[in-house]
């Protein structure tokens, strides 16, 4: 969106993202401390959520990691790339099976002969 950003900035300086940061945790914070919420669902939702997420975050660290123009000489050597495209490969397909077996129950099961 254009702001300035980053927690290494006072507020002055990234104010959009202070605020933004600010309600983030304020909202989450609240949800914790409705009474009775059921803790255990939420963290578990929250780290379905976060496995969910992961290949496309690290689809995006690796682009940025190999820009040479951002990166220069640190971009990444041919060895990592391979160990690090195949992670983000197995990953992947472990979120999709993730996502079948939660939306179809027992078609993984199915497929694999059980």
């Amino acid at each position: 969106m254009g702001w300035e950003l980053g927690v290494d900035k006072d507020f002055r300086e990234a104010p959009q993202f202070f605020w933004l940061f600010t309600l983030l945790i304020a909202v989450s914070a609240g949800i914790i401390l409705v009474p009775s919420a059921p803790l255990i669902v939420i963290v578990y939702i929250s780290q379905v959520v976060n496995g969910a997420v992961l290949p496309f975050v690290l689809i995006f660290m690796l682009r940025l990691i190999n820009d040479k123009r951002l990166m220069g000489e640190y971009v990444n050597g041919p060895v990592f790339n391979v160990i690090a495209w195949a992670t983000v490969g197995i990953v992947l397909a472990l979120t999709v099976v993730m996502t079948v077996d939660i939306a179809i129950p027992g078609t993984i099961a199915k497929l694999m002969g059980r």
